[in-house]
Parts: C-alpha cells; sequence; structure tokens
C-alpha cells in the first residue's frame, strides 16, 4: 500500500511539471523546450543577464525591466546545466528504480538522506561556528572588494590570530583572495585591494604578494614588518624638523616611517592606558615639541608628581590642589570665550579668522577622574545661593573638548580609562571630541571606550613604548622614543634627560604667560617670575603663592593694597570677596590693616599679612 502511494505521489509530481513546462513553451517544440531546460536557459527564452556563460558581475545585475534578477540566472551556463541535468536524471532514475526495484531504490535513497543529512548537520555547524566571523570580516572585505573589481572572489580566506587558549582573536594575520580567469586586475584594481584590506581588517601597510602569471588572478596579504625597536630622539630629529605647526610626531611606525596626526584632523588627543604602558612618555615626547614652537603649556596634575621635568618652567602653568585647578580652569573657561569672540569678529564677512588669538594653549589633563571629587567639593563650600549648582570650572572643563581649532587651545587626556567621569562632562560628548587616540597597552574595554568595536583591536604587545594611532578608522602601529624623564633605576641617566629636556622646552619661541585683568591669575605663575619678554622676577612682597604652599613672601618694602584687590591677585584663590569678607569677621586673628579706612575709603592690607592670612585659612 505504501508502494502505491509512493509511486502515485511522484507520478502525480511528473506529470505537474510536464503540464507546466508545456504550458510555458505554448508554440515551442518539445525538443527546444527540453533543451532550455537541461542547457539552464530560461524557458521563455529571454535571457536576464548578458549570455556570456562567464561569471556574473555586480554591475550585470538588475539588468532584468523589472529590476529584479533570481540568483538563478546569475550562475553560470555551466552550472545550470549541471544542476538541471543532474536534477532530472536524479528523478528519473528514481522513478525508475521504485517502479522496477522498488526495496533497492528505497534503501539507496535513505542511504542518501542520512549521508545528506550527517553532511547538511556538518554544514549547518561549520557555519554557525564561522557565522560571526564571515559577518564582520569575510563579507565586509568583500563588499568593498567588489566596488574596486566588480566579480565576486572565487576565494576569501582571512586568517585571524589565536591566543594562549587557542580562541581566535580580533587582529588579521593574514588574506588570500582569488578571482576566475577572466578577471582584470591592474594597477588601480591592486592598490583597491590593499586599500580594502587596510581599511576593513586594519591590517597597516599590508605586504602583498600577486599570483597574477597565466590563469592565475589571487593575492596573499599579510602584515609589513613591526615598527623598530628602539627608538631614541634622533632617530626622529629629522622627522621633527619637518613638521609643520599644526602636525604632532609619535615616532617611527611600520619600515620606519614617522607617524603624524594634525590638529586638522582632531584638536583634541587622548592617551589611554594601563599604569606602565608608557603614557606619560608619550606625553612628555608630544609635550616637547609643542614647547619647543612656543605653545604655552597647562598641565592639570591632581596627582601632584605627573611630569615634574615641567615644574618652573617659563611656559608652563602647573595646577595641582583643588584650589589651583579651579582657578586655573574658570580661566580657560574666560580665555575660549575671549578667544572665540576674537575670532568670530576678525572674519567679518570672510568667513576665514583673520587675527591671531594667542599662542596656542595645550591643557594637559591628567588622570582629571581624581581630581573631579575635589573640584566639586570645593564648589559647595565657596558657592553663594544666586551662583548655579554645577561648578564653572567643570563647566570650563567641558566646554574646552568643544572647542574648534579657531581657538587655538587643545586638551589632550591622559588616563587609565578614558571614561565620561575624567572629561568632566555628563554625557560622551567629550570623548566624541577627542579624535587622536594613542593607545598604550590596551585591553578590550579601554580599546571599546576610546576607540569603539568599529576598528578592529590589534594584539595586546609588551614591548615598551609601542602604541597604536587611531586617527578616525585609520590603525598606525607606532614605536615611542623612550626620552628617560621617568628612569628611577638610573638616576644620573634621568638627571642628564631632565635637564636635556628643560632646554629644549625653552630652545625655541618661549610663549609668554598672557597678563593684565584677562591674564593668569598672579598665583598661578611659576615661582619668582613676571611674565613678559624680559622675565624679570617679581618684587619680594608679590611673590605668588599656591594654597596650601608653604613658606611667606619675603622682603622690606610692604604692598598695600585693599581687599577687593587681593581678591583680584588671586590672594585667596578662588574664593569670592564676600567669603573673605566673612572668614575675616569669623577669624580669632585676622589680619589687621596697615591704614584704617576712612571717609568711605577701603581698609589697606599689607598683601604679606593677607598671604599669611590665606594660606592658614587653607589649611583649616
Amino acid at each position: 500500500m505504501i508502494w502505491l502511494i509512493i509511486k502515485a505521489g511522484l507520478l502525480i509530481v511528473a506529470g505537474t511539471m510536464v503540464r507546466n513546462l508545456l504550458r510555458g513553451a505554448r508554440s515551442i517544440s518539445l525538443w527546444t523546450l527540453l533543451w532550455r531546460w537541461l542547457a539552464g536557459i530560461p524557458l521563455d527564452g529571454r535571457s536576464r543577464i548578458p549570455s556570456s556563460g562567464k561569471r556574473p558581475t555586480l554591475t550585470q545585475r538588475g539588468i532584468d525591466p523589472t529590476g529584479r534578477v533570481h540568483w538563478w540566472h546569475l550562475l553560470p551556463h555551466l552550472h545550470r546545466f549541471a544542476a538541471r541535468t543532474g536534477f532530472t536524471l536524479g528523478v528519473v532514475l528514481t522513478v525508475y528504480g521504485l517502479l522496477v526495484q522498488a526495496a533497492v531504490t528505497i534503501a539507496l535513497l535513505c542511504t542518501a538522506a542520512f549521508a545528506g543529512a550527517v553532511l547538511g548537520g556538518w554544514h549547518a555547524v561549520y557555519r554557525i561556528r564561522t557565522w560571526q566571523h564571515e559577518r564582520h570580516y569575510v563579507r565586509p572585505l568583500e563588499v568593498t572588494l567588489l566596488h574596486g573589481i566588480p566579480v565576486r572572489p572565487v576565494t576569501l580566506e582571512v586568517e585571524r590570530a589565536r591566543d594562549d587558549n587557542g580562541k581566535r582573536t580580533s587582529a588579521v594575520i593574514a588574506v588570500r583572495a582569488e578571482w576566475p580567469a577572466e578577471t582584470e586586475i591592474g594597477p588601480q584594481e591592486k592598490q583597491h585591494v590593499l586599500e580594502a584590506a587596510e581599511r576593513r581588517l586594519a591590517i597597516e601597510a599590508p605586504e602583498p604578494v600577486w599570483q597574477l602569471k597565466g590563469r592565475n588572478r589571487a593575492v596573499t596579504i599579510t602584515h609589513s614588518e613591526p615598527a623598530p625597536f628602539p627608538v631614541t630622539w634622533d632617530d626622529v630629529a629629522a622627522a621633527f624638523a619637518a613638521l609643520t605647526p599644526n602636525e604632532l610626531l609619535f615616532g617611527l611606525g611600520k619600515r620606519s616611517a614617522p607617524i603624524t596626526a594634525s590638529y586638522s584632523q582632531s584638536p583634541h588627543l587622548v592617551i589611554p592606558g594601563e599604569s606602565g604602558g608608557g603614557k606619560s612618555n608619550t606625553a612628555a615626547f608630544l609635550l616637547l615639541q609643542e614647547l619647543a614652537r612656543g605653545s604655552l603649556v597647562i598641565n592639570l596634575d591632581p596627582k601632584w608628581i605627573s611630569h615634574l621635568w615641567l615644574k618652573g618652567l617659563p611656559n608652563v602653568i602647573n595646577a595641582h590642589s583643588a584650589e589651583d585647578l579651579h582657578l586655573t580652569l574658570c580661566w580657560l573657561g574666560r580665555e575660549l570665550k575671549r578667544r572665540t569672540e576674537t575670532a568670530y569678529h576678525s572674519a567679518g564677512d570672510t568667513g576665514r579668522v583673520r587675527c591671531s588669538v594667542g599662542s596656542r594653549l595645550v591643557v594637559l589633563c591628567e588622570e582629571m577622574n581624581y581630581g573631579t571629587p575635589g573640584l566639586k567639593d570645593l564648589w559647595s563650600d565657596i558657592r553663594t545661593k544666586d551662583e548655579p549648582k554645577r561648578s564653572p570650572a567643570l563647566a570650563a572643563y567641558a566646554a574646552l573638548a568643544c572647542a574648534g581649532r579657531a581657538s587655538d587651545i587643545h586638551e589632550w587626556f591622559i588616563a587609565q580609562l578614558f571614561t565620561v567621569e575624567s572629561t568632566g562632562a555628563k554625557d560622551s560628548t567629550v570623548r566624541s571630541n577627542a579624535g587622536i587616540k594613542a593607545m598604550a597597552r590596551w585591553n578590550r574595554s579601554s580599546w571599546d571606550m576610546a576607540v569603539g568595536k568599529d576598528v578592529p583591536m590589534p594584539p595586546k604587545t609588551t614591548t615598551p613604548g609601542r602604541i597604536q594611532v587611531v586617527t578616525g578608522d585609520v590603525l598606525r602601529e607606532c614605536q615611542v622614543p623612550y626620552l628617560h624623564l621617568d628612569d628611577d633605576k638610573h638616576p644620573e641617566v634621568q638627571d642628564k634627560a631632565i635637564a636635556w629636556a628643560r632646554e629644549l622646552a625653552v630652545s625655541g619661541t618661549v610663549a609668554q604667560i598672557p597678563t593684565g585683568p584677562e591674564g593668569v591669575p598672579p598665583q598661578l605663575w611659576p615661582a619668582g617670575l613676571v611674565p613678559g619678554p624680559q622675565q624679570t622676577a617679581l618684587p619680594a612682597s608679590e611673590q605668588p603663592m599656591s594654597q596650601g604652599q608653604a613658606g611667606t613672601p619675603e622682603g622690606d618694602v610692604p604692598a598695600l593694597v585693599t581687599l577687593a584687590e587681593a581678591v583680584a591677585r588671586g590672594v585667596f584663590g578662588p574664593r569670592k570677596q564676600a567669603a573673605v569678607r566673612k572668614y575675616i569677621q569669623r577669624s580669632e586673628n585676622p589680619p589687621v590693616p596697615v591704614l584704617d579706612g576712612s571717609a568711605g575709603r577701603p581698609h589697606l592690607y599689607d598683601i604679606r599679612d593677607l598671604y599669611a592670612f590665606a594660606k592658614e585659612t587653607s589649611r583649616r
């Protein structure tokens, strides 16, 4: 009974197929219809694509007037012939076997079904295991290649590195692609293949091995030789001398090529990485370049001990305590506004900035997530009811990252993790504005946080000073010269390196510290210096002092100032005049005015007494 049902079903299927073929053929002869069927030609005789017998190209898709071409018509004629002929013979032999030797045929069919199930299951497992690999590596590369070579590769293999556990990482080791023999590959196609491998798989400076002899149309792409190690200042001195004013030199990359980045790509920079990964050495190497060509460095260092070699330089403002950080950031906020307005008014109707807004300001933000809580606590102590709840220092800190190139203020963020908290902002806006990334000793979390998941992460490295410079979606390996500024194991080498760095920092144009009502508050100036071309010493009575520092100004000549003038000079840090007056009124040992005010005139104080009182107040 079962055999009869199977035989009847097969006869019905065969009859239906024959009826549909005859209905579609209309007046076509049976032999023509049979030929078109076996040859893989459309039964109506209309070709959906140019009938060349070759592999279809990307540009041949959509030639059909309907705009839709079935995948079957995109196959070569030979494939369609083999598929239809094999299917027809299989159906005929199966029907004949069931009619003559049903038991043997069913056994063969069961064996073939079992083998097909095993093969299909293995193929399904393979596709599931390689699905992510195909989706994120092979398919994107294939699509990019088709835009330059409009022929789909016969073979496209992407080999990835494996970790110690044998698991594949995101780093690509090699790529092999092979095209049909009729594919034309010239110089432009070769360049497109290399650019696709570099852009899609982060293979920097790829090394291609082409096989284009005879029918061969293949290429194998691997990484080029790594960056040299070690690298010294002498190795990059020539590249440093050739820099343009807006360029930064990070070191030497593959093939010993200089690795540079420009402020035209992004006005801000971030150097994230684990402790001991070379962040300070990288920042010092970049700072030397800026100092030597006339930039003013603002070192925001709540840790106090980062970049000690900058201490005392006439073109560096150091801020460590919460009071100094607050004062510095507030001034930077005002300076940003002044520079932006100046640039705007200078442009006129031309649309181009036609003036100099001042020396370039490089704001070095060293682990500011460590200093942000102190800034918040300070503002909660000194703010009045009429002032905003958010610290103006933190508001200025976030605004600096949105500054354009016209203001010539550039923030450099240095942190183990480039988190939102380290930027002083409420969201990730600041992180997105830092377009130049120098990744030092990265891991998956730090890479995704700073660079993102769109750029493949290269394998980790233990080579000292080896970083990855990322601009946009371009990834470049780089070896930073080691300056020995933090070489504690060899004090004599470190001392020589610091002396050399400080001499180089003032060897070029030395930036002058802005003065006047809109200038840098005096207590932030380098100790003992008056900003200006002469770099003269301050009078002893007005030696600047940061809050919390020991000692008082020395000298015999008193400087008499009013309380308002002392506040304006920054004697009391960021405190307002009303808050200072309350401190004086509530203090057990208030400063005594040298001249009492009379007839509506204010009291006059010895500035040394006010400095001493401010120092004592800051300790409480």
